[in-house]
């Protein structure tokens, strides 16, 4: 049933801070005659040139309407507008949100619906936010005109996730979960981009990541986790950056502006002043393009170097392919070798895929690959190392004065990506060796159609390493805190499978979240990223900030669960057994089988 199939109730509307105001103007703007009431007087005066009637007390927003809308900030402010000092719930109208049980007290058959939204101001703005609601099925009845409205496509949802009051209260604690550590983990991230001297605008555009409300929410979650003295390191966390930022001045400004705390730390935040199109200017990649016909030695056949040797190959580019296991090198479908140093003499373009910087250094210096290869060739190192460590690669290739050249390309999308050449690759580097080897990154990236997967950052050997850390804190942080939401929602008796359709298509979701969670279930997930790959990673992240003085807290408790489910012997099991840390305190979220 949409907003215009039945009669538009009148509403009134209490709350007009930026998503409140947003969403009472939306109203207005599809038709419905709205009260509105905010303490904050220019709120309720710039709602006023919105279309709405403007009120100078909550009683008087209240009286004669059919549905009456709360956006305050908590549940004190809920209870002074209804049941204090507001004389809201002495009105009698036929639909207030509220406690239940004390508007049943009164006797007046008022209905109520719980309904906690999420996607920011800009979708409230444009009546596109996501909903979740429950209650009775009179007063979803009564309301759904309001609420079809307020979840207009094609980015609203509106989700009717329960018959009592306070279930959907439930699916949005869980939901800022998320959401309250992405606030965090995005400032977290770019803070982090900038004291490494990448382009903001440009990880951005490489990295998207998601966002939530308000400070407030953060909060609500660890009252509640105390409460039910469930562990939750990764909110706590993010509890104590929005604290500092509170303490910092920071408590009535938008939540994106997170990222000035790291001033504090001497972090230069560049905030972009100029146009749009001056920004995307300066955020540009370098343009390349392929030059030569490359000869290329693939050395490290695993989980996704095979798949990256196999899309060269599809692309038709000569190939030849090594492994330290023989059964490795024996499963490629191409050209194979068992002398990488005889082969290195013939190839233009060295691919390696090793675990670390350091058998990197011992493929091409102790093993003789870099010493045997012809002038001038190009070895494209496709690991996640220290951007550091990349430098110091370059800087042994240059001793040996024959021209070699590193391209710093870290790649990520898993095997299944790896095997159809759809990659997403960072690389940087020189202009003429990238001009080389362009032709075999692009079979590893682009060969599914997605031109956009491969990257070429300017500043040369490192930056593609700097981009991949900042991705790794992402993802990191993001699986980890998918685990512990999981467990929260488990904890307090919710269905996991509506709590994951539910926030999956919300502002709180991720690329992490969809690939990871189906798996987080299972009783034998398979392994597709190992846990040590993050124990890895992180441990890269964090010891690059260190030296930048650069404080990441939320990486540093995410990077604790991965160690501390290596300890527990799972290291080279799927990364989403994360999830299984809390079953040392009786709580489950896996499948029984």
């Amino acid at each position: 049933m949409s907003a215009t199939s039945v009669p538009r109730p009148s509403v009134g509307w209490i709350g007009l801070g930026a998503m409140g105001s947003g969403m009472a103007t939306s109203l207005v703007s599809q038709g419905f005659s709205v009260k509105a009431f905010d303490v904050w007087q220019p709120s309720v005066q710039a709602a006023v040139k919105g279309g709405a009637v403007g009120c100078t007390l909550p009683k008087e927003a209240a009286t004669g309407v059919q549905v009456l809308g709360l956006m305050v900030v908590n549940a004190a402010q809920v209870d002074d507008v209804l049941f204090g000092a507001g004389e809201v719930a002495e009105v009698p109208p036929s639909f207030l949100v509220t406690v239940q049980q004390r508007l049943d007290a009164l006797g007046k058959g008022i209905g109520v619906c719980d309904s906690p939204v999420s996607g920011g101001s800009t979708r409230a703005a444009q009546g596109q936010l996501t909903v979740m609601t429950s209650g009775t099925a009179k007063a979803i009845e009564t309301a759904r005109p309001v609420l079809d409205a307020l979840t207009r496509q094609p980015d609203g949802k509106l989700s009717v996730v329960g018959s009592v009051v306070g279930a959907a209260s439930d699916f949005k604690l869980i939901n800022q979960v998320f959401c309250a550590v992405q606030i965090a983990l995005a400032s977290e991230s770019m803070a982090f981009s900038a004291a490494m001297g990448l382009n903001p605008r440009m990880t951005y555009n490489l990295i998207r990541t998601a966002a939530g409300d308000s400070f407030m929410y953060v909060g609500i979650v660890m009252d509640e986790a105390r409460m039910l003295r469930f562990l939750a390191p990764l909110s706590a966390a993010a509890e104590q950056l929005f604290t500092a930022a509170t303490g910092a001045g920071m408590a009535r400004i938008d939540d994106c502006f997170l990222i000035r705390l790291w001033k504090n730390f001497g972090v230069n935040i560049q905030e972009e002043t100029g146009t749009a199109e001056e920004e995307s200017a300066r955020a540009k990649e370098l343009d390349v393009k392929p030059v030569g016909t490359p000869k290329v030695l693939f050395v490290g056949l695993g989980a996704m170097g095979a798949g990256m040797a196999a899309s060269i190959l599809k692309a038709g580019i000569d190939v030849v392919g090594y492994d330290v296991r023989p059964e490795a090198t024996a499963r490629f479908g191409g050209k194979t070798t068992n002398d990488p140093v005889s082969a290195a003499k013939g190839a233009s373009i060295a691919v390696l895929v090793p675990v670390t910087a350091a058998q990197a250094e011992d493929i091409l210096f102790a093993g003789g690959v870099a010493a045997a290869m012809p002038e001038n060739g190009v070895i494209v190192l496709c690991s996640t190392i220290a951007p550091s460590a990349a430098l110091k690669i370059q800087a042994s290739l240059d001793k040996l004065q024959r021209g070699l050249k590193l391209i710093d390309a870290p790649v990520s999308g898993g095997p299944s990506r790896a095997n159809i050449g759809d990659l997403a690759v960072m690389a940087s580097g020189d202009d003429t060796a990238l001009a080389k080897a362009c032709s075999v990154l692009q079979a590893m990236a682009t060969q599914a159609g997605n031109a956009v997967n491969l990257h070429f950052i300017p500043g040369g050997v490192g930056f593609g390493s700097k981009m991949k850390a900042v991705n790794q804190l992402l993802a990191g942080v993001q699986l980890a805190v998918a685990g512990e939401a999981l467990a929260f929602a488990r904890k307090k008796g919710m269905d996991l499978d509506a709590v994951y359709d539910v926030v999956s298509s919300g502002a709180a979701s991720s690329y992490v979240m969809k690939d990871r969670v189906p798996r987080m279930r299972m009783a034998n997930a398979p392994v597709f990223s190992v846990t040590d790959t993050f124990v890895k990673d992180l441990g890269i992240v964090l010891s690059e900030a260190k030296a930048l003085s650069v404080p990441l807290w939320l990486t540093s408790a995410a990077h604790q669960q991965f160690i501390d489910a290596a300890a527990s012997g799972w290291g080279q099991e799927d990364d989403s057994c994360v999830g299984r840390l809390w079953e040392r305190y009786g709580v489950r979220i896996r499948d029984e089988q």
